[in-house]
């Protein structure tokens, strides 16, 4: 078993050398392959989503944590345990830590869609 900053930092370094996506399923499709091929090779435990809460093993962002963005119907926003994840109608993935005390949260994953565009939140 490689713990779990090992295995993110595994997840992020496919994810960003994978080929870019040209749509928001084609990247949400990435994302949850990417982390399940991780996750069944190296952290030791089974994959059941119903005991994502204590079984130590990473899961993909879910449907219900599927958030829109106002104003943006470019992007969806998908809310998890330490992040959040952005994925553009375009491909394009953002992955920012959650900050707990106000400060800016830090930047995982900028990853531009095909047409070479990131996500800009701004």
């Amino acid at each position: 078993m490689v713990d779990r900053s090992e295995r993110i930092a595994v997840f992020l370094d496919r994810l960003q050398s994978a080929a870019p996506t040209a749509s928001h399923d084609e990247a949400f499709e990435l994302l949850r392959s990417t982390l399940t091929a991780v996750e069944d090779e190296f952290s030791g435990v089974p994959e059941n989503p119903e005991s994502y809460l204590d079984d130590g093993r990473l899961y993909p962002p879910q449907e219900d944590s599927r958030r829109k963005v106002p104003g943006r119907p470019d992007l969806i926003r998908y809310r998890s345990r330490g992040h959040n994840t952005w994925i553009g109608t375009n491909g394009a993935i953002l992955i920012k830590e959650l900050s707990g005390n106000g400060a800016d949260a830090r930047c995982c994953l900028d990853k531009p869609g095909k047409d070479g565009r990131t996500v800009r939140l701004e």
